[in-house]
């Protein structure tokens, strides 16, 4: 797995770096993919166009324009890039302009966020990255802090709730077990309704996706063994369809099973 600094892969088509900010905007060509990654720097990641989808933690999350993704320090991710490609605007900063406490509290964790003037501030900040005069770092540096004050707010009001590490090492404890929204209500001690919502919002997808992607991960493991059928791995991992498993698996992992087991062994 290979370990970025302030870089992303790729070319940039801009980059500025000012007073402690580094903003970027980097261009990803259609059905292409990033192989897991950790960055060693909190970063900022807003979807200028396109379409993507990350895959981190057993999970995928889909990330089209207009969202903002908070990557904290060593957040692992691959991403897998739909057929129209992405361009994604990249903002680091420096940890004096990340000691406050609200910023703190943002890029201590990974969140999708949906700002409502996103796309505005986009834009403007896209337009002082390729802008000469020299009112254009000023500008740039006022159009940032706007994005990152709005995320502050919006993660303000979205806390991650304390019961959702009990949901979470629930489902990590026993990804194959046969759990009812109910039960995990009932562990986390709110209704079934407010879960569903609040796991939305924190995780970016539902319980049930979240919990077959833990379930795909236990298949990509027993793909390595050749002398399981890959029907008997897509029982083992809960699905008792092969053609579901087969579809799931590729939509999270860009490849159907099969494909993924012939690239194991020609690595072997």
């Amino acid at each position: 797995m290979q370990h970025l600094l302030r870089a992303n892969y790729g070319s940039p088509l801009h980059l500025r770096s000012s007073s402690g900010m580094q903003v970027s905007t980097t261009s990803y060509a259609g059905d292409s993919s990033l192989p897991l990654h950790e960055h060693d720097d909190a970063y900022l990641c807003l979807v200028a166009e396109g379409h993507y989808t990350q895959q981190a933690s057993g999970r995928d999350a889909d990330c089209r324009k207009g969202m903002l993704l908070v990557h904290p320090q060593g957040h692992r991710h691959a991403n897998r890039f739909s057929a129209q490609g992405a361009r994604c605007l990249s903002i680091f900063l420096s940890s004096d302009l990340s000691a406050g406490e609200g910023m703190r509290r943002l890029l201590g964790d990974h969140h999708v966020l949906q700002l409502p003037d996103a796309m505005r501030l986009l834009t403007r900040i896209e337009t002082e990255l390729a802008a000469t005069d020299d009112a254009a770092a000023l500008a740039l540096q006022s159009a940032v802090f706007e994005l990152v004050a709005q995320a502050c707010r919006h993660d303000q009001g979205t806390q991650r709730p304390p019961w959702l590490k009990r949901v979470m090492e629930r489902l990590h404890d026993d990804p194959l077990a046969a759990l009812s929204l109910q039960e995990l209500a009932a562990l986390a001690g709110v209704h079934p309704s407010h879960l569903a919502r609040r796991f939305q919002q924190a995780q970016g997808v539902s319980v049930g996706e979240y919990q077959r992607g833990l379930r795909v991960e236990l298949a990509r493991e027993a793909l390595a063994d050749r002398n399981r059928s890959i029907a008997d791995v897509a029982a083992a991992a809960g699905f008792t369809d092969q053609s579901h498993f087969a579809r799931v698996f590729k939509r999270i992992n860009g490849e159907t099973p099969s494909d993924f087991r012939h690239k194991l062994q020609n690595a072997s």
